[in-house]
């Protein structure tokens, strides 16, 4: 009885979340997402990959920051996520944004042991690569992320290089960094949101590397 109501409180906050985000997704995206979010908690019982302890607080927090990503992006080509670490972003996107192609970078062994296993067990279309991002090929992508990994400023210094000329860079973050742009990128869509459960402030940018 128990176990049955918590998953039912677990599926309406992935509805809530969904909905606040205004992200339209079938049974199969949120049984899809469902599934990761459990395996992520589980995992984390003995590799450190979020936070959260149940799936519910999964959904009310680390999921929303990493699906705030989906209104900015463009869902076609080729998508790196540098410091994947448990796959937020790039899993969520890789669920939500078929037929776009997903790269998971992470250093550490365990994170991409993580990793592998959830891309096998869901069938899908991603590649997990364990290095760091100075190790990764330049311009090798259509676009990147990075969630939680490097401060905002910082993230815009070191995406572009990733990318191909025209390429899109994503920022997460809680606001925008103060200060002009670097010559590098330029704005090209900002998103503001608010998270239904606790009123913390999110955004989500779309910036151009400009050849």
């Amino acid at each position: 009885m128990g176990q049955s109501s918590d998953n039912h409180d677990a599926s309406e906050i992935l509805s809530q979340t969904l909905d606040a985000l205004a992200i339209q997704a079938g049974e199969k995206e949120r049984n899809r997402l469902t599934n990761y979010g459990a395996e992520l908690v589980r995992w984390s019982r003995r590799v450190n990959l979020t936070g959260a302890t149940t799936l519910a607080e999964f959904f009310q927090g680390p999921l929303f920051d990493a699906l705030t990503v989906i209104p900015v992006i463009e869902g076609s080509g080729s998508l790196v996520d540098v410091g994947s670490g448990g796959g937020l972003p790039g899993v969520p996107a890789a669920i939500l944004c078929e037929p776009l192609k997903v790269t998971l970078v992470e250093p550490r062994a365990r994170r991409s042991a993580f990793l592998r296993h959830v891309v096998h067990r869901m069938g899908l279309d991603a590649d997990v690569i364990q290095a760091r991002d100075e190790e990764l090929v330049e311009g090798a992508w259509d676009a990147a992320v990075a969630q939680a990994v490097w401060p905002a400023d910082e993230w815009i210094a070191r995406a572009p290089r990733l990318v191909r000329p025209g390429g899109a860079i994503y920022l997460l973050a809680v606001d925008f960094p103060e200060g002009i742009l670097p010559d590098t990128v330029k704005m090209e869509k900002l998103v503001r949101f608010t998270r239904p459960f606790d009123g913390a402030k999110r955004i989500a940018c779309r910036l151009r590397a400009v050849s």
